[in-house]
Parts: C-alpha cells; structure tokens; sequence
C-alpha cells in the first residue's frame, strides 16, 4: 500500500508538473521523499489530491468566466472538435489532461477496491462507482469527484485500521513467537540438564556396578580359597585320625596280648 501510495503521489506529481507548472511546491516533493509513515504519506497524497483538485476547479472556474460571452456562438462549432482549458496563469492546454486525470482516478479506484477486495473490506468507493458514469462514457462532474474522494478517503481509512490491526497482530505474534522461543530454549536448556544428571547418574550406576562386581569376584575367590583350604585340612585331619585309629588298634592289640602272658605267667609261678 505504501508502494501504491508513493507512486500515486508522484504521478500527481507529474501532471502538476505538466498542466500547471507554476503551482509546484518543491519542499512537498522533498517531504514526501523522506516520509516512512503510511500515515504521513497517505496525509500527504490526500493533500496533493485535494491541492490539484483545487486548482483545476479555480482554474475551471475562471475559464468558464473568460469564455461566457462567447459559448453560445462556439458551442455548436465545439461539438466534434477537441475541447480546451484556458486559464489566467497558463497557455491552453488540452482538456485530454482532465479525462487523463479522471482515467487515472478511476485506473487508482481499480487498486484501492482490489485492497479492500483482498483484505474482504467493504468499499464505499466500489458502492459509489456503481451509481455514476462510466469515465470512457463522459466526464464526471466536479461535484462527483468530491464524492469521489471522500469515498476513496473512507477506504484509505479502512485499509489504514486495517494495516494498523494487521501490524499490531503481527508485533504480537512476533511477541508470542519471542516468548514461545524463550521458553523452547529454556525447556532445551533444561532437557539438556536432566539428560546431564542422568548420564551422570548412569556412569555413577555403571561404576557401582563394576565396583560390587569386582567385589563379588574377589569374595568368591576368596571364599573357593578358603573351601580350599578347609578341604585339604579335613582331608589332612581324616589321614590323622586313620593313622591314629591305626596306632590306637596296633597298641590295644599289644596290649591285650601283654596281659594274656602275664596271665599265664602268673599261673605258672
């Protein structure tokens, strides 16, 4: 919109140059260059258009004025000849830079109603336009024209709300979008921490492990030494008593036979 404006403003700009030479503001043109609002720049179209407007009906005004004597005798002879403006200020020029202008209005109109049309806003211009003239039909009146403008001001208010509600949503949405970012990168952040701690936590886990596996196997071993151990002593304690229940047998044994001689001894004597 802010494209269409700007190029809008110069196009005015250029007919005024060529019509009206003599009415140019050049600080306009250099305010213009350097405004970025779409409000300033929309306030200052609707001021060159108004500005011009004014200026073609003074000069209108003045040409009906210095030609009233003589419009009876050249209007039959004007029918199918090309018609003229004549001002004070100005040589003639050709009234075929008045149907340009109003081409170039309806041409604009077309733009501004394609807006509405694309944003699904109504369009008092579009309403206003079914109830007048064709352009390529006849020129409309100067009356139609300011009908004309205020219902192009009226769409220019729309489609301003409407781009202001627009970047407001979007400043919000980008808000929201900064926020749900923020809060992604704090989640991220401390996803990253919990997976941390459960590394940790698994390499503290799996050094544990190892620590009681290590453990485990030494008692075992331990232990397998000690049954060992315990197996050699009672196998050495076993050899033992054999030898001793051997010995214990051998001397029982002499030991009776001992005592069956001194019985006989004794009963020899």
């Amino acid at each position: 919109l802010l494209l269409v404006v700007h190029g809008s403003w110069h196009f005015l700009h250029e007919l005024q140059t060529k019509l009206l030479p003599n009415t140019i503001d050049s600080s306009s043109t250099v305010n213009q260059q350097t405004s970025l609002s779409v409000g300033l720049v929309v306030k200052k179209y609707w001021n060159k258009l108004l500005n011009l407007f004014t200026i073609l009906q003074q000069h209108e005004t003045n040409r009906k004025r210095s030609h009233h004597t003589t419009s009876s005798i050249r209007s039959k002879s004007n029918l199918n000849t090309e018609k003229y403006c004549q001002t004070i200020e100005t040589s003639l020029g050709s009234c075929s830079l008045c149907i340009q202008f109003q081409q170039y209005l309806h041409n604009y109109s077309e733009s501004i109603i394609n807006l509405c049309h694309l944003y699904n806003l109504p369009s008092s211009l579009a309403h206003y336009r079914c109830s007048t003239s064709s352009i390529s039909e006849c020129l409309i009146s100067l009356n139609d024209i300011n009908h004309w403008f205020d219902s192009q001001s009226k769409d220019f208010d729309r489609l301003s709300k409407h781009l202001e509600y627009l970047n407001n949503t979007l400043n919000k949405t980008k808000n929201d979008l900064d926020l749900s970012e923020n809060h992604c990168k704090q989640l991220n952040e401390t996803n990253n921490y919990l997976q941390q701690i459960i590394h940790d936590e698994k390499e503290s886990k799996k050094k544990l492990e190892e620590l009681h596996t290590n453990k485990l196997i030494e008692i075992k071993k331990d232990n397998d030494q000690c049954q060992l151990n315990l197996n050699e002593q009672i196998k050495l304690l076993t050899t033992q008593k054999i030898n001793i229940e051997q010995q214990l047998k051998q001397i029982t044994e002499e030991s009776t036979s001992k005592g069956e001689q001194i019985k006989k001894l004794g009963k020899l004597v």
